[in-house]
């Protein structure tokens, strides 16, 4: 296959060099003579372990080349990569101006042609980026329709410096984002013996992945030196404390608790933070991230509540009270603060939890809920069939099923959906996920 590639930067350079030696003809495209030089002569513009090699070798065998012309990098391509740059402007906005050049440039070039090759945007954009820029602007370049005259998918990249080689060849995932159903398939033939699970999904979804992943990588950066910063002051070595929470692949190491949904809540979570803060506090360590974190969580609570008073309900059902499903904890529960918020609003409030029963409650838990909702057998039902009298349903522990949610919709009553539930169609009448 002929891969052509804008921009011979650190992604462009590795993807070319990777391909090369897989036996794909690649052209690199850039405007700084100097690297294109560099490229044609066999040599490396950046530095990265291994490339050298690989460029060079690929060089000889006549695999790779380079060149400051669209045109002549276009020429007969079956595909084109976008790896340019997309630095941060002044207010820390994105700068996509290479980006659109590149579209312009390709565009251009697909005006003067009868080749349509597929175009793979790889530079790290917001989401939309390339449905509201990319597309309009090759189309406008062109005079094409993209869907009908030729393709566009975004093709996240996950490449690390210093590993970037080996992240090419055994990547986590391969992720691509279709502007039209289908459009990746030539993408993915070209990982045809990759390995690494395979995800094709809408462009914007495509696009989210990426910022997912590196506001991830430094957010668990922070975690680890606010942990550290801590363990420091209490006079703990934090390489052994990370040793040992890194070994955790059940709970810490893994998909849990990283899911979208609600508030976190009950007897551990919310003490703990608070306990950490408050030594963190009296020993002069600033966590900044640490502390923002119960001041997030209270800001999932009031956003639902806005959503609900949104909705004008005379009165408010529940799925759940307890702070998870399967038991009776409702201490720091947030789903007890929203019940005593909906009150406080004058609403009427039935709530059906299965696993709450007022008679078996002691102790702290029963001091929480009866601080917060005074007598809980009044707002207590006996069966789900019993919340659709009320305007609004609130559903926030998965023991529903689609079928009981459709009846509701179905009678006119509105569904906030904060556990997920299998089976319903996001975009669908009267129906509202929390984070979807």
């Amino acid at each position: 296959m002929r891969i052509c590639i804008f921009g011979m930067g650190y992604v462009g350079v590795v993807s070319a060099a990777c391909l090369a030696r897989d036996g794909h003809y690649v052209v690199g495209v850039d405007p700084v003579e100097s690297k294109v030089k560099d490229l044609a002569s066999g040599q490396t513009p950046i530095q990265e372990p291994g490339i050298a090699t690989l460029i060079a070798a690929s060089c000889r065998a006549g695999l790779l080349t380079a060149t400051t012309s669209p045109e002549e990098g276009l020429a007969g391509s079956d595909m084109v990569w976008i790896c340019v740059g997309t630095p941060s402007q002044s207010d820390g906005g994105i700068n996509l101006s290479h980006v659109k050049t590149a579209a312009a440039q390709i565009g251009q070039a697909m005006k003067n042609s009868l080749h349509r090759p597929l175009i793979v945007l790889r530079s790290t954009s917001l989401p939309g980026s390339t449905r509201e820029l990319l597309i309009p602007t090759l189309e406008a370049a062109s005079g094409l329709q993209a869907g009908k005259d030729f393709q566009v998918v975004f093709h996240p990249e996950f490449l690390r410096e210093a590993t970037a080689i080996r992240d090419f060849d055994d990547p986590p995932k391969i992720v691509i984002g279709e502007h039209t159903s289908g459009a990746a398939q030539r993408l993915l033939d070209v990982y045809q013996k990759y390995p690494g699970p395979r995800f094709c999904l809408a462009l914007e979804e495509a696009e989210m992945v990426k910022y997912s992943d590196n506001l991830f990588h430094a957010l668990k950066v922070t975690f680890a030196n606010e942990i550290g910063a801590i363990a420091r002051s209490a006079n703990v070595d934090a390489r052994r404390v990370a040793e040992v929470f890194c070994a955790d692949t059940k709970l810490n190491i893994s998909p849990r608790y990283l899911r979208p949904g609600f508030a976190f809540g009950g007897s551990c979570l919310p003490k703990d933070l608070k306990a950490i803060l408050r030594y963190a506090s009296l020993q002069s360590v600033k966590i900044p991230m640490l502390q923002a974190m119960m001041e997030s969580n209270r800001s999932q609570i009031e956003t639902l509540l806005a959503r609900v008073l949104g909705h004008r309900p005379k009165s408010v059902g529940m799925v759940g009270l307890a702070f998870k499903a399967n038991t009776d904890d409702m201490r720091e529960s947030p789903f007890v603060v929203v019940a005593k918020r909906v009150l406080g609003e004058g609403l009427r409030l039935r709530v059906y939890d299965p696993g709450v029963n007022p008679e078996r409650l002691i102790g702290a838990n029963k001091q929480a809920v009866q601080g917060a909702l005074g007598h809980l057998e009044g707002f207590l039902v006996n069966s789900m069939e019993e919340l659709g009298k009320c305007d609004l349903i609130l559903i926030n522990h998965a023991i529903v099923d689609a079928a009981q949610v459709h009846a509701w919709l179905a009678a006119g009553v509105g569904v906030i959906d904060l556990a997920g539930i299998k089976g319903i169609h996001r975009i669908t009448a009267g129906y509202e996920g929390i984070n979807w």
